[in-house]
């Protein structure tokens, strides 16, 4: 028999004690008994965090414990699938289509994996979620960021982080009075099937996308929509006047010319696979740590409000200074377990306090950092291959986010612990991710680059011609009546 907690089963749960009888020749023909240990067939588990778990419904234990991060991975490799198709997509055929196929594809996959009659099943429907969901973080994110001037573009890159650090704190309430997986999936995934219809009717394609594929009138449109909303007038004849010197164009060829753009993609890469290992392994690590499951995923999820507010600062002392200095705290936090772990008294309540405040810790270097990263990417990525190279950022961090249950379920040493050694390899690695940011160039309040040979310089000059920032004004009295 077993009694399962939320995340892991040690080997004597997994075995119960049978009585076996035996004839002993040398004592007069006595039967004895002894108790031998044999592999359970069937399981109790602990219903205090979840009245039915996914792992209870597909029975996800002991022998058949590795399917559990098995299912994980299948939804980190639907990133690494979808990462790449999708940003080609959305840089050839336009930001708007694909996150409304993204969105769509998350939404059906969602209720359909809540009613998955096999393991292979969810498992299917596990990558198909995260196949779609690739986009909808970070081609929201460009699709805001590409509509925002230089100095808006921190503070739209912060709103959007925010809002997503809101619905984590949600989806914790959410989970809190939904203790059954399958109603949980459905709360969160059958909405975007809502928003996907909202945002068909709504949502307008990035200006700045059409104007690099030449769609100068549907760009207009747009741009002057904007600013009578505003209570703007947009200039007259102002689009003609736009040039991209570089033809559109979203293939990977036009990267071998740039050596330095590629060097600093690589630098880029290397932090997204540091970043996203972390940050998920920090939450799938609240399951190891002692208290509540639910006040420990709340504290890491409330972190990073105040996370994502102090990137708020990365205009006024750039994107890099920040950038290391949240890394480096939340790396050493990480790392100051160990030290806990060595030298105070594991079996104090306050010893298990600590250890929880120091992944707390670490969630809010790394949650800020992961915004930091994020904005910072989008300015250095040239507008042409721009979803191209953020799809291989999604695919890189998708080998990090493939690492983060190996490491907090898998790997095992006796001497450290699992509520240690998971943070000391978090920690490093923050550290080890930071330092690989220092040759990146600082792009706070530069305009973005349009074309590869713009990104492959360390000077962010507006192209010739190129998108200028214009000073809009009020309309007059004629102008309102005309509109």
């Amino acid at each position: 028999m077993i009694n399962m907690s939320f995340m892991n089963v040690t080997d004597d749960e997994c075995t119960v004690l049978h009585n076996v009888s035996h004839h002993n020749i040398s004592h007069h023909n006595v039967n004895q008994s002894d108790s031998v240990a044999g592999k359970c067939t069937e399981w109790v588990y602990d219903n205090t965090d979840m009245t039915y778990s996914y792992p209870m419904q597909f029975s996800l234990v002991c022998d058949d414990s590795t399917k559990l991060t098995n299912s994980y991975i299948a939804n980190t490799l639907g990133f690494l699938v979808g990462g790449p198709i999708m940003g080609v997509l959305s840089d050839a055929a336009g930001r708007k289509p694909s996150l409304l196929l993204g969105v769509s594809i998350t939404g059906v996959a969602g209720i359909v994996w809540a009613f998955s009659p096999t393991y292979l099943w969810s498992i299917a429907m596990r990558f198909l979620c995260g196949f779609g969901s690739t986009v909808i973080y970070s081609l929201s994110g460009t699709m805001a960021l590409e509509m925002a001037g230089p100095n808006k573009r921190m503070a739209v890159g912060n709103a959007l982080a925010i809002t997503y650090a809101g619905a984590g704190v949600l989806g914790v309430g959410i989970a809190y009075f939904l203790r059954d997986w399958r109603h949980l999936v459905l709360a969160v995934t059958a909405p975007y099937l809502l928003l996907a219809a909202v945002m068909f009717c709504l949502l307008p394609e990035s200006p700045r996308w059409l104007l690099t594929k030449g769609r100068h009138a549907e760009a207009e449109v747009i741009l002057r929509r904007a600013a009578r909303m505003n209570g703007f007038v947009f200039p007259r004849n102002l689009i003609e006047k736009v040039e991209v010197n570089e033809p559109a164009t979203s293939s990977a060829r036009a990267l071998l010319r740039a050596p330095k753009l590629v060097v600093k993609m690589l630098l880029i890469y290397i932090n997204c696979v540091v970043l996203d290992m972390t940050y998920y392994g920090i939450n799938l690590h609240a399951g190891n740590m002692a208290g509540n499951l639910y006040l420990n995923v709340l504290l890491l999820s409330v972190v990073e409000l105040p996370a994502y507010a102090l990137c708020f600062t990365i205009d006024r002392f750039g994107r890099k200074k920040v950038y290391i200095m949240c890394m480096v705290v939340g790396g050493l936090a990480c790392l100051s377990s160990l030290l806990v772990h060595q030298y105070a008294d594991n079996d104090l309540e306050s010893t298990n306090y600590i250890k929880i405040a120091l992944s707390t810790v670490g969630k809010f270097g790394v949650a800020a950092g992961y915004n930091i990263v994020y904005i910072w990417s989008i300015e250095i990525f040239p507008t042409v291959v721009r979803n191209l190279s953020l799809g291989l950022a999604i695919v890189s961090a998708s080998f990090g986010t493939i690492l983060a249950p190996v490491i907090v379920r898998e790997i095992k040493v006796e001497s450290i612990g699992k509520d240690t050694l998971p943070l000391v390899i978090f920690g490093a690695a923050a550290i080890f991710g930071s330092m690989c940011t220092i040759p990146l160039p600082e792009t706070a309040k530069k305009d973005l680059p349009e074309t590869v040979e713009d990104a492959n310089s360390f000077k962010y000059r507006r192209p010739h011609g190129g998108c200028r920032q214009v000073q809009l004004v009020p309309p007059t009295v004629d102008e309102t009546a005309a509109l």
